[in-house]
């Protein structure tokens, strides 16, 4: 018996702010923290010294709006994902289902989100949190403002962090099923699939933590050398959560197509050999078909991706390098 239609079998924490509001989610978050901006852009017009940084701010809380947009993006392509899982996955169907149903559930629902988010609030405060209040004035509404919003903020960004460290890991636990490799790789099925959504999330990260970079520039930090260290490291640690998950497929892929060569270089010789002694048409027609089998066979990608995506991930991750480029210079 099949199971059912597979579904979004979860509903994140920032769709839940907004399940009710009769617009796409990531306009109603938008909108929903854009609101908090204005409250501050208001207010803050009544307080001497109120908009000394608001331009930071308002970059921050643009920060804060696609990290919620983001975990739900994310969790909606990888819920896609599941049908393409199934055509390259040889396994029972409804176990795989509940396997990575459970998968889902452990980054963007129960206690361990919550837990996530508390911590990377506690960090912040207790790091940059000081830094941060001295943009504002002595105001205890202005203070008071700011501090529940970014305190909100990175509450979603803890998640979303957590969020990502259970994606990483799908890809290195999907090598314990069978993977079928197949020799009609189509972009955007199958394993390629795989990577494509990984691109795709990738991408978005990218997105956010230009937004990170840009606030840091904004504030005049953008020179600062423990800020240049973190933007490598998020550089870094966004290339990694891009390729290094797909490790493990990639060696498998690898493996069957050095296998399927081999195994078919034993006609390509026969045929060979046939056509030495017989150059028949019939002969050669042989020959020639097998060697453009052969080609295509040389051909098929040993990444769950396209090697462009990574070049286009790669150009994109250069922005927030550049923005850094530009502090240090001007």
């Amino acid at each position: 018996m099949n199971p059912a239609p597979f579904s979004l079998p979860i509903q994140t924490y920032p769709g839940r702010l907004v399940s009710r509001i009769p617009l796409p989610y990531w306009m109603s978050l938008t909108i929903l923290w854009e609101l908090v901006f204005l409250t501050d852009y208001l207010y803050s017009l009544t307080i001497p010294g109120g908009h000394a940084h608001i331009l930071v701010f308002g970059v921050g809380v643009l920060f804060f709006a696609s990290v919620c947009i983001n975990v739900e993006y994310c969790a909606r392509v990888l819920s896609g994902l599941y049908t393409d899982l199934t055509l390259f996955i040889d396994h029972d169907p409804q176990e795989l289902r509940d396997w990575y149903e459970k998968k889902l559930r452990t980054g963007y629902q129960g206690v361990w989100p919550l837990f996530a988010g508390i911590l990377l609030v506690v960090v912040e405060e207790l790091t940059i949190g000081t830094i941060v209040r001295s943009f504002t004035p002595n105001d205890s509404f202005l203070q008071a403002l700011r501090s529940g919003y970014r305190i909100a903020g990175f509450f979603f960004l803890g998640m979303s962090l957590w969020a990502l460290v259970q994606v990483i890991t799908i890809p290195m636990q999907l090598i314990r099923f069978k993977v079928r490799v197949s020799l009609n790789q189509v972009s955007g099925h199958g394993l390629q699939a795989l990577g494509a959504g990984f691109f795709k999330m990738s991408m978005a990260i990218t997105f956010c933590f230009v937004l990170v970079v840009a606030t840091a520039w904004l504030a005049g930090l953008g020179d600062n050398v423990f800020i240049l260290v973190w933007e490598g490291v998020g550089v870094a640690t966004i290339f990694c959560f891009f390729l290094l998950p797909q490790v493990g497929l990639h060696h498998i892929m690898a493996s069957e197509k050095e296998q399927r060569l081999l195994s078919f270089s034993h006609h390509l010789e026969s045929a060979l050999e046939k056509s030495l002694k017989d150059p028949s048409s019939d002969n050669m027609q042989r020959l020639k078909e097998l060697f453009e089998l052969q080609q295509h066979l040389r051909s098929l990608n040993e990444w769950p991706f396209d090697v462009n995506t990574l070049w286009q991930l790669i150009t994109a991750l250069l922005i927030p390098l550049l923005l850094a480029a530009l502090e240090i210079i001007f």
